[in-house]
């Protein structure tokens, strides 16, 4: 089912005229997430239903909106998308089990870590690698990589969990950690090797995105709230809608443009966002 909504035309325009921060809503909807961008600026991202199903939808670049759900599940959340608008995310079926999906060319396969409790595709690049996490039978949580058919467990070093979130092209990876003291960091895997990612300052910092140029999107929470940021060439710059109690961006197109995300208003009412990425370079 296909649905066009005019104010997202004008959203693109606005953002193509160098305005900052626009606010996305699906048509209609209880709350709206925007969780990933891709290289061609499809935008995906889930939506609350007036009885409180989540289902999943894309908006391309002309302002349509398309909805993603599973037959008989009663969850269905997309969370990556690659260029090839290919999609990877999770599902929870009617024994309320969590598994992993993809879905390309209209048709979708669950994906289950081998004796896992429960899977979740968080993140897809554009060679279809996903990225996600699962949960052991003791209850225990990992990240992993599903590249050409085969699992690898993604872990941090002496982490109590680990969770993998994005993935670019390269192949490097962010996602988020618990230490030993349950303290939440982000983390980068490039090239075999880990490097923590900890926003100044805070109590817990979470790495949500990244792209071909390395920029890094996330969050973290400090005595004020939660916030997003933005890590490109080593610096922070920080990200807050305007007047919003909490900020959470989680994707990044591949060339730094665009920002995506969703905040919480003074109502506590969930929305999404998009940003125009290259309104942060004149901050830092």
């Amino acid at each position: 089912m296909r649905y066009v909504y005019l104010v997202v035309l004008s959203l693109f325009a606005s953002l193509s005229q160098g305005q900052d921060y626009r606010q996305l809503d699906f048509p209609g909807a209880a709350a709206t997430m925007a969780l990933a961008i891709n290289d061609k600026g499809d935008v995906l991202g889930d939506f609350r239903g007036s009885t409180g199903q989540r289902y999943g939808f894309v908006l391309d670049t002309g302002g349509v909106f398309r909805t993603i759900h599973i037959d008989a599940a009663i969850d269905t959340r997309p969370l990556g998308i690659n260029v090839h608008g290919v999609i990877a995310g999770r599902y929870q079926d009617a024994a309320e089990q969590t598994h992993a999906f993809l879905l390309k060319g209209g048709v979708f396969t669950a994906i289950d870590f081998p004796e896992a409790a429960d899977t979740r595709g968080l993140g897809i690049n554009a060679r279809g690698d996903i990225i996600g996490r699962y949960g052991d039978s003791e209850g225990d949580t990992y990240g992993f990589l599903f590249a050409q058919g085969v699992f690898t467990t993604v872990d941090y070093p002496e982490a109590i969990s680990t969770i993998g979130r994005g993935i670019n092209n390269d192949g490097d990876i962010v996602g988020r950690y618990q230490d030993a003291v349950q303290v939440t960091h982000g983390f980068l895997l490039s090239q075999g090797t880990f490097t923590a990612i900890n926003f100044p300052d805070a109590i817990n910092t979470r790495a949500d995105g990244i792209n071909s140029l390395h920029d890094i999107v996330g969050s973290f929470e400090d005595s004020q709230g939660v916030h997003g940021f933005l890590l490109r060439e080593g610096a922070f710059t920080l990200i807050d809608f305007p007047e919003a109690i909490s900020t959470s961006p989680v994707g990044i197109s591949n060339d730094g443009d665009i920002i995506v995300g969703s905040y919480v208003d003074t109502a506590k009412a969930t929305h999404g966002f998009i940003l125009n990425g290259t309104s942060l370079d004149s901050e830092q």
